[in-house]
């Protein structure tokens, strides 16, 4: 995606602060987040002002709570999603016909989306009427055509006229629920095309005027959204190419600016490579807090039950063999036990942590035949376990008590490193981003 090259710059900052043991990581860490926000063309300014709020936030949130670490996460990711918007947005179609009218630069994917976005609002039970408005680009309206038939959506236009485009077809406007009009990619600054959009808008009376802008068009993409939006008073944007290697910044930070909100992202050249664009979301996977929610996510998806207060126990570090038990059978159904530890910022960085993951894979099928032989008592209270215990758990597991053994210390391991990874805190920490753990 456009925003790995950000994101991954961001998550090594968050995991650096994680694995630190005390608050010497703190500026540090900021300077690589703001590193990291230039780099991927967002925009100085609110770079600058971005790392001082956070600054301020931390100091204000002093003896709140949270320890440093989880507070300074905290606390970006609240100024994160400020900056690319609290909650998604939607266009809200309430009179019919509803008119978007979409408009962007050359080169900037409109017509693509425009099927895109006619698919989404298709599927979703609506009459909707494609409306060829580029009559620049000969190729235009038949590309629009295709994209029209391969989705079952009626189109009308043709021509060379805009203007006339719209008039010869408003009397149909009525037998549709939103009609999508594309237009010619412009530069905005060319005086020209600017006065065939403004003759195009007063002519469509659009409901919502949305600008389609591709990702990888770097800090350009502030002048120009300024200018579109100072031309004809942008309602909402959409993210193209995003499936390309630029940073993606400037198209974020052209959204701050001119205060119109991301609604969607193109996530690829394929019609179904749409979606809605979630701020909170998008916020948590630059941090690399997205982890644990595609877990959970894929375990409701496949209808997989996670016992959530034996997760609970594992993270605070204060589990039994049962609640171990329960982690192994779910772990296995959603990829194992390194997919859901690997999750988790903060502790797959650590080699001895790793090695005891590996450890656990290997042994995890002779391991769960030796709980499925101990007594309720016993894996709920496994500090019980003498040597007459081992000795029949061996037996009736048909494995050797040297395994057994192995069970029981890999246990006490595992509880130790949970706790020293103090994820009690960082168990809260993923709660206040909407991770229901």
């Amino acid at each position: 995606m456009a925003f790995d090259s950000l994101a991954d710059r961001i998550k090594a900052g968050v995991r650096k602060l994680l694995n630190s043991t005390g608050n010497e990581k703190v500026e540090e860490v900021l300077s690589d987040i703001k590193a990291a926000l230039l780099e991927g063309d967002v925009d100085s300014t609110i770079v600058d002002k971005f790392i001082q709020k956070v600054r301020d936030d931390i100091k204000s949130k002093k003896g709140k709570g949270l320890v440093t670490k989880e507070r300074v996460v905290d606390v970006i990711y609240n100024n994160l999603v400020e900056i690319i918007g609290s909650e998604g947005q939607k266009i809200n179609v309430d009179t019919v016909p509803y008119k978007i009218l979409l408009v962007g630069l050359f080169g900037s994917g409109k017509t693509t989306t425009a099927a895109k976005l006619a698919n989404y609002y298709k599927k979703r039970g609506y009459r909707v009427l494609l409306l060829g408005l580029d009559t620049f680009r000969p190729a235009a309206y038949d590309q629009l055509s295709q994209l029209s038939k391969q989705i079952n959506v009626k189109i009308a236009g043709g021509g060379k006229d805009p203007v006339k485009i719209i008039k010869d077809a408003s009397k149909d406007f009525k037998n549709y629920d939103i009609i999508i009009g594309d237009s010619a990619g412009r530069d905005a600054l060319d005086d020209e095309l600017v006065k065939e959009i403004k003759d195009i808008r007063d002519s469509f009376q659009p409901n919502n005027i949305t600008l389609v802008i591709p990702a990888d068009l770097g800090q350009n993409a502030s002048i120009q959204v300024r200018k579109f939006h100072d031309i004809l008073n942008i309602n909402s944007i959409i993210l193209t190419k995003t499936d390309g290697t630029a940073n993606g910044g400037g198209a974020l930070t052209a959204a701050y600016l001119s205060g119109a909100k991301v609604i969607f992202i193109g996530t690829g050249e394929k019609i179904n490579e749409f979606e809605e664009f979630d701020p909170k979301k998008f916020a948590t996977k630059l941090l690399g807090l997205d982890g644990l929610e595609s877990i959970l996510e894929k375990a409701k998806e496949e209808n997989i039950k996670v016992n959530e207060e034996s997760v609970k126990n594992v993270i605070k570090g204060e589990f039994s063999l049962l609640d171990l038990y329960d982690q192994y059978a779910s772990a296995n159904k959603l990829g194992g036990v390194d997919s859901i530890v690997d999750a988790m910022p903060g502790i797959t960085s650590s080699a001895s942590k790793k090695e005891m993951i590996e450890k656990q894979k290997v042994n995890l099928p002779k391991f769960t035949v030796i709980m499925d032989s101990m007594t309720k008592q016993e894996l709920e209270q496994p500090n019980t376990i003498d040597a007459s215990r081992i000795s029949r758990i061996a037996k009736g597991s048909g494995q050797s008590e040297e395994t057994v053994r192995e069970l029981l210390e890999q246990y006490r391991k595992m509880k130790t490193v949970m706790k020293m990874s103090k994820n009690r805190q960082f168990s809260s920490l993923l709660k206040r981003f909407g991770l229901n753990l």
